[in-house]
């Protein structure tokens, strides 16, 4: 799977400040409410013997049309700035063949519904090896490797697709409402394992693109 088609929560919120101009804390025809966004200032429209008058315009009673330029006296958002919508889900809480979820065809499917719900956020929290000791219960803020991923979220199909397991090796399905990780990790640990020991005494492509990775610069 591509991990570039993950995105990561981030955070850019428009603060919306409220000022009043004039001594009274109520508006009325000698008081205009002030909303200011960055560096766009416009006024509610202040009464004015019974016409609202918007600034840079003429005044506009009820019933009115609304000038031609009215959709401009209200900012409009940067595209790069625009707020966005997103879910947060932890991998290992998808539906997964094996006890728990992971980076395979269900991640795939669940980013094919983001997209399709308008969402472009997929917030992941910790993807390190979880905790496995007594009591930790595989949260992944008991991480044992800060620079390490969790093993447990190969997914084995993908592992049959690259050629590194067969589908012979593959156990049978598990259908559970929670994760018991150490279940799964006594089910998955000796597979990667073999998986991996293949793709290091292998040659080709995919030998390549590991080598490759492990000599960047960039990952830590």
């Amino acid at each position: 799977m591509a991990l570039s088609r993950l995105l990561f929560l981030s955070s850019n919120i428009q603060v919306l400040s409220f000022a009043a101009s004039g001594a009274k804390t109520r508006c009325d025809s000698t008081t205009s409410a002030r909303f200011r966004t960055g560096k766009l200032t416009f006024s509610s429209p202040a009464r004015r013997g019974g016409r609202a008058v918007i600034s840079g315009s003429s005044s506009v009673a009820a019933g009115d049309d609304l000038p031609e330029d009215y959709g401009s006296k209200f900012p409009s958002a940067d595209p790069s700035e625009r707020r966005r919508a997103g879910v947060l889900l932890h991998p290992s809480s998808l539906r997964g063949p094996y006890g728990i979820g992971d980076f395979g065809d269900e991640a795939i499917r669940f980013l094919d519904w983001l997209h399709s719900t308008g969402c472009s956020v997929w917030q992941v929290l910790p993807l390190v090896p979880p905790g496995r000791k007594s009591n930790e219960d595989g949260s992944p803020y008991a991480g044992q490797d800060a620079n390490c991923g969790n093993t447990l979220l190969i997914s084995l199909e993908e592992l049959v697709k690259d050629g590194l397991l067969t589908e012979d090796e593959l156990p049978e399905p598990m259908d559970v409402e929670k994760v018991h990780f150490a279940t799964v990790a006594n089910l998955k640990d000796p597979l990667i394992a073999k998986a991996a020991e293949r793709l290091t005494l292998s040659q080709g492509d995919l030998k390549l693109q590991f080598e490759s990775f492990c000599k960047d610069p960039n990952i830590s």
